[in-house]
C-alpha cells in the first residue's frame, strides 16, 4: 500500500514580528481513491467562546408539540405513521435527496452540546434506521448526521438522515471501485491491510475498527469500519458505534468544536473487499460569526483540507476510547 505525499512552501513577511516565515503545506493522496487532501499545520482562528444563538427561539418541526401533527410519514414502510423508539421519531424527509429519504429526530431537546449527547439518543436512532432499511431491497444505504449550521443543518433540533437510493453518491462510487480494484489486486480488504500496517493511525480495536485517514477529508477525520453487511448489524453493533461517537465529540468539545458530520455507508449483505464504514469530521464552531470551512477549493475543486496531521489527531482522540 502506498501512502503518496508532497510538499509544497510558502514563504511570506510577517508584519507582526518582522520576520520572514516559511510555512509548508502537505499534500496527501487517499490510498484506496486517490482524492488528495491538503494538511496545513496552524492553529485556526476559531472563537475560544463562541456566542450561541438563543436556539429556544427557533421555530422547529421535530419539537414535541408539532412533531406528530407536521412530521412527514412514510408510505413505503411506515405505512403512514411515526415510528418511535425512546426520543427518537422516524418521519419521511420533505426535502428528499434520494428514493428513500428519511429523517429520525434523536433527541426531545431541541437543543444539546456535543458533550452532552447520550449513547441511547445515538443507538435508538441508529436502530429505527437499520429496521427500516432491512424492510427494504437496496444494495446500499446511508445515514448521516449534519450538526448545527456549519455542518449544513437547516434545523439545529439532533436529527439523522437515511438515504436509500439505486444511484450512489459519487465519492461512494469511488469508494466502491477503489475497493473492488484493491480486493482483486491483494485478495484483502483494504481497510484491514491499513490497519495492521500503520499503527500510527489507530485509534480503537473492537467490533468497529475506529483510525485516522491517511487524507483526512476534513478537521479531527475519525474513520471506523465493520467487515459486515447493513442488514447484518445488531443492537451490539449500533450500541459500540454510537458509544464511540460519544468519545469522539467528547474529544471534539476539548478541542473547542461544537459542530460536526458523520456518515455510514455500507452495503446491504457482507462483503469480501467492503465494510460497513463510518467517518466523522469536525467542523467550525458554531458562532454568532461562525465560518464555514467549505470554501472554494473544497466546494469547486472538489480539495479537502485540515490543520492537523491524522497521525496527531489519533493520538489525541484515542485517549477518549
Amino acid at each position: 500500500m502506498e501512502l503518496k505525499k508532497t510538499q509544497e512552501k510558502s514563504i511570506f513577511l510577517n508584519p507582526a514580528t518582522n520576520e520572514v516565515e516559511e510555512l509548508e503545506i502537505e499534500i496527501r493522496f487517499d490510498p484506496l481513491t486517490g482524492k488528495r487532501s491538503r494538511i496545513l499545520v496552524k492553529p485556526l482562528p476559531f472563537p475560544k467562546n463562541p456566542e450561541l444563538p438563543d436556539f429556544s427561539k427557533e421555530w422547529c418541526p421535530f419539537c414535541d408539540g408539532r412533531v406528530d401533527s407536521i412530521g412527514a410519514r412514510d408510505v413505503r414502510v411506515a405505512d403512514g405513521q411515526l415510528i418511535r423508539r425512546g426520543e427518537a421519531i422516524l418521519m419521511a424527509n420533505i426535502s428528499p435527496y434520494a428514493e428513500v429519504s428519511l429523517v429520525i429526530r434523536v433527541t426531545r431537546d431541541h437543543y444539546i452540546p456535543v458533550n452532552e449527547f447520550e449513547t441511547d439518543h445515538f443507538l435508538n436512532g441508529f436502530m429505527l434506521a437499520l429496521e427500516y432499511i432491512k424492510a427494504t431491497e437496496f444494495d446500499y444505504a446511508t445515514i448521516t448526521m449534519n450538526y448545527l449550521k456549519p455542518a449544513g443543518s437547516s434545523i439545529s433540533h439532533p436529527h439523522i438522515q437515511v438515504m436509500l437510493s439505486k444511484t450512489l453518491f459519487d465519492y461512494q462510487g469511488r469508494l466502491i471501485k477503489g475497493a473492488e480494484s484493491y480486493f482483486a489486486k491483494h485478495s484483502r480488504c483494504f481497510w484491514d491491510d491499513y490497519w495492521d500496517e500503520f499503527e500510527d493511525s489507530r485509534v480503537y480495536d473492537g467490533g468497529w475498527r475506529f483510525i485516522t485517514p491517511f487524507a483526512p477529508k476534513g478537521f479531527e477525520h475519525v474513520q471506523g469500519y465493520m467487515v459486515k453487511g447493513v442488514h447484518e448489524l445488531d443492537e451490539d453493533d449500533m450500541r459500540e458505534l454510537s458509544e464511540s461517537i460519544i468519545n469522539v465529540l467528547r474529544a471534539y468539545t476539548d478541542m473547542g468544536f461544537n459542530s460536526f458530520n458523520f456518515g455510514i455507508f455500507g452495503p446491504a449483505r457482507k462483503r469480501e473487499d467492503l465494510p460497513v464504514v463510518f467517518d466523522i469530521v469536525a467542523r467550525t464552531p458554531m458562532d454568532r460569526y461562525y465560518q464555514n470551512d467549505t470554501f472554494a477549493i473544497a466546494k469547486l475543486y472538489d480539495e479537502s483540507y485540515t490543520n492537523r496531521k491524522p497521525e496527531e489527531t489519533a493520538k489525541e482522540i484515542k485517549r477518549y476510547f
